[in-house]
């Protein structure tokens, strides 16, 4: 058994999602579990412990924002490190799961030293706290000026 937390990847498409599990599992990651729908992935968040949800955005019947909705709003998941992916976002993609609560987005395909900088990032920020709520406005155009107002 690795001391390595496990980590959940969900994606509605096979294929993508046993490639994010063979390329977390090159990065040293060896336990990487991968589910199709978030509502699959809320049953096993809530059977266990995970360090990090890297989850794609466009699913059905649940969103990768639904998913982490419901992760943020779970007292026992809400510190859950969670990545969102796509093959494509607009500003409007970034600035609702900024709000609700993302901490990182990876494009796919994924190029190796974004995802490992990604990682090294999520994993390593501190948790949240329930008093401190999640912004109403996002600090997107603070964070990036070049992106303008939001």
């Amino acid at each position: 058994m690795s001391d390595t937390p496990p980590i959940l990847v969900v994606d509605d498409q096979e294929k993508l999602l046993k490639l994010v599990i063979m390329l977390m599992n090159r990065l040293g990651f060896p336990e990487v579990e991968g589910v199709t729908s978030g509502p699959e992935a809320l049953e096993r968040l809530r059977e266990r412990k995970y360090a990090l949800v890297i989850s794609d955005l466009d699913m059905e019947p649940m969103d990768g924002i639904g998913l982490l909705r419901e992760i943020r709003g779970d007292d026992a998941l809400m510190n859950t490190p969670f990545i969102l992916t796509e093959s494509s976002f607009d500003f409007e993609d970034i600035n609702v799961a900024h709000q609700a609560g993302a901490d990182a987005f990876i494009l796919k395909p994924f190029d190796m030293a974004v995802l490992k900088g990604k990682l090294k990032q999520v994993l390593n920020r501190k948790p949240r706290r329930r008093e401190a709520p999640l912004a109403t406005e996002s600090t997107l155009s603070i964070d990036f000026p070049m992106l303008g107002k939001f």
